[in-house]
């Protein structure tokens, strides 16, 4: 039996799928992070997750030795740089085919079912890609915490514990957040807060799950939080915009304009789970007078990567298995 294999490899978790010849799924299973790899112990770490990954999903199909296993094909989604990563996969894979793509591209293949659109992801970071019939594509964002992430979880908590600052300082209005931030966090003031920032006792995944309580406080009704979630929408949506500038320009042509969607624009990530967040997204590209729809993605990442290890092997896949893949519960 030929197998194919679908990983999608992120900052929190890893997922695995399995595939037969005929587009079944036949087993899955996930682990923990496998990104990062610049970091000390992180090669190491992907390996030794992947790997776990890979035998518990072949050991559940009674797969006797899953590492003398070659797959007709392997696509992995990966966060950040994918050099490093390639290197190890090779060693340590057993496949026909081997591809590893930023996640970006397999969150994409994913979203859209492998069809062409748009996807604007906004999870610790943001990032949005974009393919078109032709196979052009195009990536906007990405460019991590430090110098992008617009409209990120992490933009959020971060523009949270500035507003406090601000509050602090008297240089902003009041905003619930500061008292939510100092009890939750256990802390007396900003600068507190921004001291254990610094001196690493919170990390930046820390800081990004802080997004929670913004959409918390702005459900309760605070203006400050309210205007951070918004404004991360309409953030996110210029990602989107700018992508579709490039691989879906504006044909001139009114009539069309005017026919209906003729590609999606899909959202992914923690951060669109603020119903805020969405809306101002949503408001913004439909107002752009494109020829877009705003649609959640189809399929989730690491099935996009069970994709594109299909089309690797030359096996294109029936819409119908994509439509059963959209209806399973994975």
């Amino acid at each position: 039996m030929r197998l194919f294999l679908g990983v999608d490899g992120g900052q929190t978790a890893t997922r695995t799928v399995v595939g037969d010849e005929r587009g079944l799924i036949v087993a899955q299973s996930s682990g923990g992070p496998s990104n990062h790899t610049e970091e000390p112990g992180g090669p190491e770490r992907l390996e030794r997750v992947v790997l776990a990954t890979i035998r518990d999903a072949l050991a559940s199909i009674h797969i006797s030795n899953p590492d003398e296993q070659t797959f007709a094909a392997a696509c992995f989604g990966m966060t950040g740089e994918t050099d490093i990563k390639t290197r190890i996969l090779k060693r340590i894979v057993r496949t026909e085919h081997l591809r590893v793509v930023h996640d970006s591209v397999n969150a994409l293949t994913g979203a859209t079912a492998g069809e062409p659109g748009i996807i604007v992801i906004a999870g610790t970071g943001s990032v949005a890609r974009g393919v078109n019939a032709r196979g052009e594509e195009a990536r906007i964002g990405g460019g991590g915490h430090q110098f992008g992430d617009e409209g990120s979880a992490y933009w959020i908590g971060r523009a949270a514990v500035r507003a406090t600052l601000a509050e602090y300082d008297r240089m902003g209005p009041k905003t619930n957040l500061t008292p939510m931030l100092l009890d939750r966090l256990s802390v007396t003031s900003p600068y507190e807060l921004t001291e254990r920032y610094y001196a690493g006792a919170f990390s930046r995944d820390h800081l990004a799950g802080l997004s929670v309580w913004v959409d918390e406080a702005a459900r309760h009704g605070d203006k400050i939080a309210g205007d951070i979630l918004r404004d991360a929408g309409r953030d996110l949506s210029r990602l989107g915009l700018a992508v579709i500038s490039l691989v879906f320009p504006p044909c001139g042509d009114a009539d069309r304009r005017a026919s209906g969607p003729e590609f999606p624009v899909c959202y992914a990530g923690g951060a669109f789970q603020s119903e805020l967040v969405l809306a101002s997204f949503s408001e913004s590209v439909s107002s752009s007078e494109l020829r877009a729809e705003v649609r959640a993605a189809l399929l989730p990442p690491v099935l996009g990567s069970l994709l594109l290890a299909y089309r690797d092997a030359g096996v294109y896949l029936p819409r119908s298995t994509a439509q059963n893949w959209i209806q399973s519960t994975l």
